[in-house]
C-alpha cells in the first residue's frame, strides 16, 4: 500500500484483521520501526536544512521583500497625496472631462453635416465608384 519512497506511517498498511496475538505484535514491530525509519529521517532533513541556513534565508529573504513592498506602498502613497495636494488628479479628470464632452459636441456636429448633406455625399460616392 505504501511506495517505496513515501516515508509516512499507515497503520492500515499493517493491520492484519481476525489475526493471532503473534501476528498483532509483529504488526505493532513493524508500525514502531516505521515510526522510527521516519522520525530518523525527518531529523536528518531538519539538520540538512539547518546545516545549510535554508531557514534563515528565506527568512532573511522575506524580510527583505517585506520591506521593499513597505517602501514602495508608502512611495505611492506620498506620490498620491503630492497629487492630490497639488490638484494635479482634480485637474487631470478635468482635462478628460472636457476633452470628453468636445468629442461628443464634434461627434453630433459630424452626425448633423452627414444628415445634411447626404445628398451629395451619395453622389459623391457614385461619382468616387464610377471613376
Amino acid at each position: 500500500m505504501s511506495s517505496d519512497n513515501d516515508n509516512s506511517v499507515r497503520i492500515h498498511d499493517h493491520y492484519y484483521p481476525l489475526t493471532s496475538d503473534h501476528a498483532t505484535a509483529g504488526s505493532i514491530q513493524n508500525i514502531a520501526k516505521d515510526i522510527s525509519e521516519t522520525s530518523s529521517t525527518a531529523r536528518e532533513i531538519i539538520r540538512t536544512i539547518l546545516g545549510t541556513g535554508a531557514i534563515e534565508e528565506l527568512a532573511r529573504t522575506i524580510l527583505e521583500t517585506t520591506i521593499a513592498i513597505r517602501d514602495t506602498a508608502k512611495e505611492f502613497n506620498e506620490i498620491a497625496r503630492d497629487l492630490k495636494e497639488k490638484g494635479t488628479i482634480k485637474n487631470t479628470v478635468n482635462v478628460v472631462l472636457d476633452t470628453t464632452n468636445t468629442t461628443r459636441n464634434t461627434i453630433e456636429i459630424a452626425k448633423s453635416e452627414i444628415k445634411k448633406n447626404k445628398k451629395k455625399i451619395a453622389n459623391t460616392k457614385r461619382k468616387i465608384g464610377k471613376a
